[in-house]
């Protein structure tokens, strides 16, 4: 009686725990994958109460493209063979808005080695994403910038070397004149020059 005892006190608190966790959506799925329990952070994540939800296919989170590909069964597949499969992407809110998904699938076995389901860990990593992706346009943006300031000094140097070209075949076209102008009655030029 006491170690029953025991273990219900284990399994409240660690339902307390899960339950309590708001930057993960922590949930499981039964082998088919439908979804078997949800937390309030797969709540506050994904907008569906525990009602709405439990029972329905995971597949209700992923974008078209995922479901034409038959992703949703694939990420079982893997986390079947595996033992644990993740995985980003485009999920979808219970009000039709995307978010970037971090997933972690990490399949369930009994003591018998029989598939019971899968535990699923989601993060929304939609803000560490976008910063990324400023990150890489600034990052682009300043190569570009960069690139451009090489470019307009190399041209720069090119105009510049033009210019004193210039000048030397202004200062060789003026002494072949002056030249010209030296030689003698035989159009012979005077000795030096």
């Amino acid at each position: 009686r006491q170690e029953e005892e025991k273990l219900r006190l284990s399994e409240e608190r660690f339902r307390l725990m899960v339950d309590s966790v708001q930057d993960y959506a922590i949930f499981m799925l039964d082998p088919e994958g439908r979804v078997a329990t949800w937390n309030s952070g797969a709540q506050r994540i994904k907008g569906y109460t525990a009602q709405e939800i439990i029972g329905a296919h995971f597949s209700k989170f992923y974008p078209e493209e995922a479901l034409e590909q038959d992703w949703p069964a694939e990420e079982l597949r893997r986390a079947t063979a595996e033992g644990r499969f993740e995985d980003e992407g485009w999920r979808f809110r219970k009000d039709g808005t995307t978010f970037w998904a971090n997933v972690v699938f990490t399949a369930l076995h009994d003591e018998t080695g029989a598939l019971r389901g899968f535990a699923k860990v989601t993060r929304d990593l939609t803000q560490r994403r976008d910063s990324e992706e400023s990150t890489r346009r600034l990052m682009q943006a300043e190569a570009a910038r960069k690139a451009a300031e090489a470019n307009a000094q190399q041209l720069q140097e090119a105009r510049e070397q033009e210019r004193r070209q210039r000048e030397q075949l202004e200062v060789t076209l003026r002494s072949i004149g002056d030249a010209q102008l030296d030689r003698d009655r035989a159009g012979v030029l005077p000795h030096g020059a």
